[in-house]
């Protein structure tokens, strides 16, 4: 599996399983600083994985960014993410 497939599958199932998790209070909600680094943490493992190239990074950004704030997630599964992501990144 490569880097690209491990990130969809992960997204995957955190939206698979949105319906039995109960929504987090706003209080605990991840904050738009958190949301940005994953955007960010993301954007660069697809752009080294070579899911997109320079010239459409920055649409792959804005569709990243969109997605990972539809996810509403709670700040303790944001650093969860956050930390997944720098690990798929690093590689093996």
């Amino acid at each position: 599996m490569n880097l690209g497939q491990a990130v969809a599958v992960c997204l995957y199932e955190l939206i698979r399983e949105k319906r039995s998790i109960p929504e987090p209070k706003h209080e605990d909600r991840a904050d738009a600083q958190r949301l940005e680094r994953i955007t960010g943490v993301l954007t660069e493992a697809l752009f080294a994985a070579g899911y997109t190239n320079s010239d459409g990074r920055s649409a792959t950004e804005e569709k990243v960014r969109r997605l990972v704030y539809r996810l509403n997630l709670s700040s303790a599964d944001a650093e969860l993410l956050l930390g997944m992501l720098r690990h798929v990144g690093r590689g093996k």
